[in-house]
């Protein structure tokens, strides 16, 4: 957890608490009263969206090297290995890991894809022997998967991205630096 999780979690217990306020004042009579509260918090929620928007724009894309591991609380993955099949055939090998004690970990909704330098993307060739991304993981377990990616001829500066595609964006979309507009990190490739 990021110390900007925690700001969004504070806030976030703050706005509820707001809102209960402004609800009792309304219902005690005091509908001015009230409704400042919820104008002060308005445009409160809209100065802190602007900041995650500002900041997830002014942010560089995050880059790792192979090997190195993408963290999201407990569960890891690294793209641990990228070769050439043939001329446009890539094999990417991951390693999932959890670094958790005591519980089961799985990180659902990952998904890894191929960009280019000219920002094409190129998503892992289906197979059903595949090992899943959610793969239930014990404490200290770790796993390895592979996925074969079909390339142009002309593909250059190739990296691997991986995210999260298809889940309810809240409340990634509204902490400071996995905002609005946040850029995915992005292995690059030999």
């Amino acid at each position: 957890m990021t110390p900007f999780d925690v700001v969004f979690i504070l806030l976030f217990l703050t706005a509820v608490a707001v809102l209960v306020s402004a609800l009792v004042t309304a219902l005690r009579g005091h509908r001015a009263a009230a409704l400042r509260r919820l104008r002060t918090l308005a445009l409160a929620t809209l100065a802190y969206m602007a900041i995650v928007a500002v900041t997830s724009l002014l942010a560089p894309r995050a880059e790792f090297a192979v090997g190195e591991r993408q963290c999201s609380d407990d569960w890891c993955i690294a793209v641990s290995d990228a070769g050439p099949l043939s001329d446009t055939t890539i094999r990417v090998t991951f390693q999932l890991s959890s670094r958790a004690r005591r519980v089961t970990q799985r990180e659902r909704f990952v998904v890894a894809y191929l960009r280019d330098s000219a920002g094409h993307r190129y998503d892992p060739d289906p197979a059903p022997d595949q090992q899943p991304f959610d793969v239930p993981l014990g404490p200290g377990e770790s796993v390895g998967t592979e996925r074969v990616f079909r390339v142009s001829r002309n593909a250059h500066g190739l990296g691997v991205v991986v995210t999260r595609e298809g889940d309810v964006p809240f409340p990634r979309c509204c902490i400071i630096g996995t905002g609005i507009f946040h850029k995915d990190a992005i292995v690059a490739l030999p």
